[in-house]
């Protein structure tokens, strides 16, 4: 008999709360949906869909708004429309590490055409066969680059899409579109100025959730999740019976609705929603704390989840969060987490993005992998500062410039290193030699 089950005594259907799981309805994004809507409405009258980049942090709905959008408009192609040839195409471009633009056009033609990704080709080539793929699907083409600043400097690629057809590089019944999804709030300022003005037609930003959106969220995810965990519409709720609890907005709706729930203490969501709202206002990581506590109270084999529960799941998040960024991060984000690491070792942190530079050079060198500038350089430093990996402090200057940055490792060393080790590029890389060569200073 093994401790298996095919059941728990907490969830009902726990895969809600994952973050595979993309919710139909955002009714907190109502007004960036309007946004969304009027740059594809022009895809509907015939005329291609506009530009748009969709930004703001981690975890504010932009993939989600992005899917369920375009999702409306391939229903209103196929059931609405006589005229509307639409195609959508998604690429994560974090996920295939799309540091290029000949990287970015192989994976575009794969997805159009489901054949391999073309390897060996100079990149005029290849893009010329991403832009004959679109020539033979023809109509409306979307596609959607989420994470689209890890292309950095490389913007090649969103120079020639959006002006696809105003070059002739697609026929005349083509219509290519972008829609372009990222975290890194400065990213479109480091662009070129031509690209940004063919690039983007329109531009959606997504605030933080506030602490009652993030209670929203919840509840509805939590209702789905929990045994015994309802959302009763408040004209249903009886006056002669044991319902007892607040009526409470959970849609942004007219319509209030009792959240009762015989599994969650009535402290939970309000906790974990103020955490969040606290720190980055991200319900993703909001819904992972709900999870995680789950998982906790089912662990110690308990029937309640309480706020201890809730403040556990925060710290192992957080911890596991880090370290899953460590290892998620594209090469050139490693590649800066090990020019830090050996800094660190050396002794040499805080230290300033400078000399920070000279070691990834050095290590750049040693993997064969490309080198960015010292400006797209210092946007990964940041990157790590944001994922709590690193710590950024701004310092004078000195005599010369304006405040510069020091950096050093939030993470312990050797869980860097572990990690970095853990990647093919860097596994025979000798880190605490490379932290005792001062050439860099």
């Amino acid at each position: 008999m093994t401790q298996f089950s095919e059941t728990s005594p907490i969830f009902k259907r726990e895969e809600v709360l994952r973050e595979e799981h993309h919710p139909d309805d955002l009714p907190e994004r109502v007004d960036e949906m309007d946004d969304l809507h009027m740059s594809l409405a022009p895809a509907a009258r015939g005329v291609g869909a506009n530009n748009v980049f969709l930004h703001g942090k981690a975890g504010q709905g932009k993939t989600a708004a992005a899917k369920a959008k375009l999702s409306e408009l391939q229903h209103h192609a196929e059931h609405e429309s006589n005229h509307l040839n639409l195609t959508t195409c998604y690429v994560s471009c974090e996920s295939h590490d799309l540091s290029t633009s000949y990287k970015a056009a192989s994976r575009i033609y794969q997805e159009l055409t489901g054949r391999s990704r073309p390897t060996g080709y100079a990149t005029d080539v290849v893009m010329d066969m991403m832009f004959e793929a679109m020539n033979d699907i023809g109509g409306t083409i979307i596609i959607v680059l989420d994470e689209i600043d890890t292309l950095g400097d490389d913007d090649r690629i969103l120079y020639s899409l959006p002006r696809a057809r105003a070059q002739g590089y697609v026929d005349d019944h083509v219509f290519p579109s972008i829609i372009g999804i990222s975290n890194d709030l400065q990213w479109r300022d480091n662009l070129s100025p031509k690209v940004k003005s063919s690039l983007y037609d329109d531009s959606v930003l997504f605030s933080p959730y506030d602490a009652t959106q993030l209670q929203q969220i919840l509840r509805r995810r939590a209702a789905k999740a929990f045994r015994d965990t309802e959302l009763i519409p408040s004209d249903k709720v009886s006056t002669d019976t044991d319902q007892n609890g607040d009526i409470v907005d959970v849609d942004n709706s007219d319509k209030g609705f009792l959240f009762q729930s015989e599994v969650l203490s009535d402290e939970v969501i309000p906790l974990i929603s103020a955490l969040s709202a606290q720190d980055t206002g991200d319900a993703r990581q909001a819904i992972k704390y709900l999870r995680k506590a789950g998982e906790l109270a089912d662990k110690n084999n308990e029937v309640h989840v309480n706020a201890d529960h809730a403040r556990e799941a925060q710290t192992l998040v957080e911890r596991e969060a880090v370290i899953e960024a460590m290892r998620k991060m594209t090469t050139q984000a490693h590649l800066a987490l090990a020019a830090l690491t050996a800094l660190e070792l050396s002794g040499d942190a805080p230290v300033r993005a400078k000399p920070i530079y000279g070691v990834y050079k050095s290590i750049a060198s040693k993997v064969d992998a490309d080198k960015l500038g010292q400006r797209r350089f210092k946007d990964h430093l940041r990157e790590l500062d944001m994922q709590g990996i690193a710590d950024g402090e701004k310092v004078a200057a000195g005599s010369i410039g304006g405040p510069a940055w020091e950096y050093q490792l939030q993470v312990d060393t050797e869980i860097a290193v572990e990690i970095l080790k853990d990647t093919t590029r860097f596994s025979n890389i000798d880190f605490h030699q490379i932290s005792n060569d001062r050439s860099y200073s």
